[in-house]
């Protein structure tokens, strides 16, 4: 409790900070920087990905809250003091920690639940990975991976974003690998694209990667949402 509560009184926060909706209806003007002096600049941005970001966190391990903490948009304007030094991206991000239990009341918790999941495992034949090497940055689009690159932890959590559930590494495979996966994404209702030659995620994973999703129970550190509201404007 001694600690708790030191850690409550040491924990950084920015000294202005000015929060307001986003009634936008454009597309894909989502922004978040954070410069080197601690600046906090976010457009159109919802407050699931502002925890997210902040706490470091995996959207399948975060749960809970109001589903409008997914939608609703805000621009928020932050600086620390104006004699502060440097500020690093790691205190920065304790500082937005803050802000979001200070300004949208912010409560929150760790728990262990057991969850359905995915296991990356070396699928039968062996794997189908090229080693890793010198080249663009890896590339990302809707059905695609495109990486010089890549560890295999890096591709659970991209594959992730595609099944919405958690993805654990068990291929024992620990370096580096050149990525090449082009799948066929699921659309509402859970259907295909319509009109592609591509194979499913699970097919193309084997196919092209020597690799196998296999769904598995495991119990998983959780960040619950107890509450969150939408802030005042200023």
């Amino acid at each position: 409790m001694l600690l708790s509560a030191l850690w409550a009184q040491e924990k950084p926060s920015f000294e202005v900070a000015s929060i307001r909706a986003n009634t936008s209806s454009e597309i894909g003007q989502s922004f978040f920087d954070i410069n080197g002096l601690g600046r906090l600049t976010a457009r159109n941005m919802v407050v699931w990905d502002l925890i997210r970001q902040s706490f470091g966190l995996r959207d399948s391990r975060m749960l809970g809250g109001p589903a409008w903490i997914k939608s609703d948009g805000f621009d928020i304007e932050a600086k620390p003091s104006t004699n502060a030094a440097v500020v690093e991206r790691p205190r920065a991000l304790q500082m937005l920690q803050a802000l979001l239990e200070d300004r949208f009341h912010l409560r929150w918790h760790h728990e262990m639940r057991e969850m359905t999941i995915y296991e990356l495992r070396v699928a039968p034949g062996g794997p189908k990975l090229a080693p890793a090497r010198e080249g663009p940055p890896r590339r990302m689009q809707m059905g695609n991976v495109s990486a010089p690159s890549l560890t295999l932890e890096s591709l659970c959590q991209i594959l992730e974003h595609e099944t919405t559930r958690l993805v654990v590494d068990r291929t024992g495979l620990k370096d580096s690998y050149a990525i090449e996966l082009q799948w066929a994404r699921d659309i509402a209702g859970g259907a295909p694209e319509p009109e592609t030659s591509r194979p499913s995620l699970f097919t193309a994973v084997k196919e092209q990667l020597g690799l196998r999703l296999v769904s598995a129970k495991l119990p998983v550190r959780v960040f619950v949402i107890d509450g969150v509201l939408r802030p005042d404007e200023n």
